[in-house]
């Protein structure tokens, strides 16, 4: 969770221009919530999602294989001028655990 919050943030100090940045982190129904939401520039999702699938941008791509590696989901909001939010899910306890009898 530390990584994908970094690489997020990182993202947003690199390219968002904001004067905002919130981080919270919570848990719930078994499950950690991360978001990082910032009013900076925003941007074409699906075009950064395009750009990381050909090299040229790996940030984004890196975040997205984080999460999912712990088993978790994410989900990018932005649009031009109106910020991003990257919200994460990540479940608590690892594949295999179970609560002793």
């Amino acid at each position: 969770c530390f990584r994908i919050a970094q690489e997020a943030v990182t993202n947003v100090v690199r390219h968002a221009r904001a004067t905002r940045l919130t981080v919270t982190l919570d848990t719930e129904n078994g499950a950690l919530h991360l978001v990082v939401h910032d009013d900076g520039v925003g941007f074409d999702v699906a075009a950064a999602r395009r750009r990381a699938l050909s090299g040229e941008s790996l940030g984004l791509l890196g975040l997205e294989e984080r999460v999912e590696l712990a088993g978790g989901r994410v989900a990018i909001e932005s649009a031009s001028g109106r910020g991003t939010t990257v919200r994460v899910s990540l479940p608590l306890g690892r594949a295999g655990d179970e609560a002793a009898p």
